[in-house]
């Protein structure tokens, strides 16, 4: 089963090029931040600020040149998580959230000023 998001874009971020630890290879990540902070059904007060940010890899980054800022999109993806000591021989989790496809669903209504992100 998928997981998915939506939610208005705030950033996005330029592509990185990140070298390996042995310098070897080079992987290309770029971020995206959503607002996907949901509103009372019943009253429409505002829940607690939802903003995370994804980061696609590779290929993908390409993906994000289609969008800008205020459009409401659908991000579709995986969660994986690898199991690990660390150096006191305690397991540890490291969880990633790799995401694989985004939609658009409809562009931005109204001018509202948007946080700044770095």
């Amino acid at each position: 089963m998928a997981n998915q998001l939506t939610g208005k874009i705030l950033y996005i971020y330029p592509s990185q090029q990140i070298p390996s630890k042995d310098g070897s290879k080079t992987i290309v990540k770029r971020g995206v931040v959503i607002d996907c902070t949901r509103f009372d059904p019943y009253t429409g007060e505002r829940g607690f600020e939802n903003t995370p940010m994804l980061e696609f890899i590779g290929d993908r980054c390409a993906e994000l040149d289609k969008y800008q800022v205020g459009q409401i999109v659908t991000i579709s993806f995986d969660v994986q998580g690898t199991r690990y000591r660390n150096k006191d021989g305690v397991e540890q989790i490291f969880t990633r959230v790799q995401p694989y496809r985004i939609e658009l669903r409809q562009a931005e209504e109204t001018n509202t000023p948007h946080p700044k992100y770095p």
